[in-house]
């Protein structure tokens, strides 16, 4: 039977959010949070078990350097168990029940059934496989920012997928053209998944691999990744963009808000057009102007 490793990682409030951004980019399947009067709780379930080491250490070490940036001791308590498949799955549907977002999108997991009202949008999830299940701050700022600026009949480019939440939404807001990328085996997989299951499979197209391999512009381009992969990668989405565009950014701690909006704005080619924030994270949202030499 295979098994599902989880992390029981108790940690100071402040720092819950960024740890939790952590963890998803070390590859967690997925995190449930409990709040405590001065501390944290979060169990977070990793793929079996032969990593469990590479896993916890990482952790550490990420602890140690936030006390080095914060000046200051960050006390904290871990342990590690082994969970069977059919516990974990079991642990995910007392944790995921339909959530709206937004005005209109109701995300659920399969095993809930939804009542909707008039002119709501459903989105079926399997949540666990990648990230992006509709809980975490960022993909709420993100779906938001679509329902509000997502004109029907646009391209859509959701870079770093995950799940392929963003991208469905997309499709479901009536975009011609929706591709979404990925470079984790597994996302592709869900992101398929979650394609078909909520009959959009037509207009969305899924394809593994990095940025550099898309040639084609597009009305919209949506980023919701970390903020050092934002840093690098600015150039390439600007590339991406058609004239009068909508850049879409999230992933964005509040600290980080100033350093990212800056550096889009370095490039020439963007114009501001609003911060959304929720929680402790921040969806920047550019537009495309006219085309600048070097970046077009």
């Amino acid at each position: 039977m295979k098994e599902w490793m989880a992390v029981d990682l108790f940690i100071p409030r402040e720092i819950g959010e960024s740890v939790s951004n952590f963890l998803m980019e070390q590859g967690a399947a997925g995190i449930e949070e409990t709040e405590r009067p001065e501390e944290v709780g979060l169990r977070v379930y990793f793929p079996g078990r032969e990593g469990a080491g590479d896993v916890t250490a990482g952790i550490h070490r990420y602890l140690k350097s936030l006390e080095r940036i914060t000046s200051r001791k960050i006390s904290y308590r871990l342990e590690t168990l082994s969970i069977p498949e059919e516990d974990w799955g079991a642990d995910w549907k007392r944790y995921f029940h339909p959530l709206r977002v937004g005005s209109r999108f109701v995300i659920y997991p399969p095993w809930e059934k939804v009542r909707l009202k008039k002119g709501e949008i459903p989105i079926e999830i399997n949540p666990g496989m990648a990230f992006g299940t509709g809980t975490h701050a960022t993909t709420q700022l993100c779906i938001r920012a679509l329902e509000t600026r997502l004109k029907k009949g646009r391209s859509i480019l959701d870079v770093g997928t995950g799940s392929g939440i963003l991208a469905v939404a997309a499709a479901k807001l009536h975009a011609l053209e929706v591709w979404a990328l990925d470079i984790d085996e597994l996302a592709i997989e869900g992101a398929r998944e979650a394609a078909k299951k909520n009959d959009v499979a037509d207009r969305v197209r899924i394809r593994k691999g990095g940025l550099g391999r898309v040639r084609k512009r597009f009305d919209v381009v949506v980023a919701n990744i970390d903020f050092k992969s934002l840093r690098r990668l600015r150039l390439l989405l600007l590339r991406r963009l058609n004239e009068g565009g909508l850049l879409i950014l999230s992933g964005i701690l509040r600290e980080q808000e100033e350093k990212v909006r800056r550096r889009y704005l370095e490039t020439g080619g963007l114009r501001f057009l609003s911060a959304d924030r929720q929680e402790e994270w921040v969806c920047l949202t550019f537009r495309r102007t006219e085309e600048k030499r070097g970046i077009g």
